[in-house]
């Protein structure tokens, strides 16, 4: 019986209208023939403690009208089913037709599998290739989907982690029997929101729109409005440059089929941004001198420096430290080169300079990043101050778990989004209940030691 899931997420969405001129070098617009849809794809998951990586090769993913299979993904692409946990991950966005929908399939090749060695320190990756049971997998939905004409909705494609990966003696053993759970989702459903879509700016149009290139190359154009929440105000979209590197969090238009960002955060000014997980801060008190980082993603891809791997970064003091998607300079405050702690997800960007075929990047900025810890809640320990604000404890289990404290205490406040339950008095039970928390990880200064201050608390499902 499985207490919760360690799942990768993707979400496509289908607007049923012309995209005759979808392509790779603009968003999709609306207009054109009517008897076709349009589909992002976005993931999330919730990983196993040791496992820092699981990239598997998405070769396609097609859906099936009864007659027929219509492909959602352009071209395969490789996605890292370990990082993203209770986090979505914005794909592709591709037309399909009109149609009732059945079910999905997506095949897969060429897993590896990452894991951190912490019985050394630094802490140390080691890498397998992994052996899929099979390549292919198609999943009958709950209830068929009729996709009708001007609709966009997204289809959620979730890697189950926990299941998938294959233990012997408790020890992931490289088998990987791929489990995945599908279903088609309005776009306005907050699970095919998009979260941290990372992407260097290309152009500027106005003030308030401007395009990025995501990772996988495709360009993609997001509209600001009022509402949006810009994370440092001294950087107006105005003043973007080929040179910046943004997060970008939002929903897709179901017109335009443009980015519509609720959140934007300025990752890097200097054209180069590093994406990963702290794993060793030295000293582990005080100012920092010097950080391992396992690098996760990079932007551009550079010569010398791979994902997979660990990079030391020299730090300073005269770095600016940021939280994302909070708009606040007390965020200085919690946040600095004084209070980082192995097991935190970051965004590091910097100047990137080549002598004699070696790369050294010189780290101007670092920007906290929020994360998702799933585990099991434990029981007795919730205390509430005030509404959902308070405290409970949660046996982590996911990615970077085994690099904090164990159990983590956890922080919410009245701000606090609880999913599946009822606030934070849900969690006054004697029952571990499966959850996944979304937040940030900071250090308590009363305690000096990690705790995460929680976005979202979420009671895990068979449906999640």
């Amino acid at each position: 019986m499985r207490n919760w899931k360690a799942a990768g997420v993707f979400l496509t969405f289908l607007a049923v209208i012309g995209l005759s001129s979808c392509g790779g070098n603009s968003s999709p617009s609306g207009g054109g023939t009517s008897n076709e849809a349009s589909i992002f794809t976005v993931g999330t998951d919730a990983p196993l403690p040791a496992v820092v990586s699981c990239q598997i090769m998405v070769n396609s993913v097609t859906l099936n009208n009864g007659t027929t299979n219509v492909p959602v993904l352009t071209t395969p692409q490789v996605v890292d089913f370990a990082q993203l946990s209770g986090l979505h991950q914005l794909l592709d966005l591709n037309a399909v037709p009109t149609g009732t929908y059945t079910s999905a399939t997506v095949m897969i090749s060429t897993p590896v599998i990452g894991l951190i060695n912490t019985a050394v320190n630094p802490p140390t990756i080691t890498t397998m290739n992994g052996t899929l049971t099979q390549s292919t997998v198609t999943v009958t939905f709950a209830t068929p989907f009729v996709l009708t004409n001007a609709e966009l909705v997204g289809l959620r494609m979730e890697f189950d982690l926990r299941q998938s990966l294959q233990t012997t003696g408790g020890q992931v053993n490289g088998t990987i029997n791929p489990t995945f759970n599908m279903q088609l989702l309005s776009a306005t459903d907050a699970n095919v929101s998009i979260d941290d879509f990372r992407g260097g700016v290309v152009g500027v149009t106005n003030g308030t729109t401007f395009v990025i290139q995501g990772p996988k190359g495709r360009q993609w154009t997001v509209m600001t409005s009022a509402s949006t929440a810009m994370d440092d105000p001294t950087i107006p979209v105005s003043s973007f440059t080929t040179n910046t590197i943004v997060e970008v969090s939002g929903q897709i238009d179901s017109v335009t089929h443009d980015i519509d960002a609720t959140e934007i955060e300025v990752l890097s000014n200097d054209d180069f941004l590093l994406d990963g997980l702290f794993t060793s801060i030295r000293p582990p008190t005080g100012p920092a001198t010097a950080a391992d980082l396992y690098v996760r993603s990079e932007l551009p891809d550079i010569t010398g420096i791979q994902d997979g791997q660990i990079e030391t970064l020299t730090l300073n003091d005269t770095e600016t430290y940021k939280i994302a998607n909070i708009a606040d300079p007390i965020t200085a405050l919690l946040f600095n080169n004084s209070s980082l702690t192995p097991g935190q997800v970051v965004g590091v960007g910097g100047k990137l300079t080549t002598t004699n075929g070696i790369s050294t990047l010189t780290v101007h900025r670092v920007v906290l990043r929020r994360q998702g810890q799933p585990g099991l809640l434990v029981p007795g320990q919730t205390v509430i101050q005030s509404g959902n604000a308070g405290s409970f404890q949660l046996t982590d289990q996911g990615t970077a778990g085994i690099l904090l404290p164990n159990p983590l205490p956890i922080l919410t406040t009245n701000s606090t989004n609880f999913i599946n339950l009822t606030g934070l008095t849900g969690l006054q039970g004697t029952t571990a209940i499966p959850l996944r928390v979304v937040g940030f990880i900071l250090i308590n200064p009363a305690t000096n030691t990690p705790v995460m201050v929680a976005r979202s608390v979420e009671q895990l499902t068979n449906d999640n």
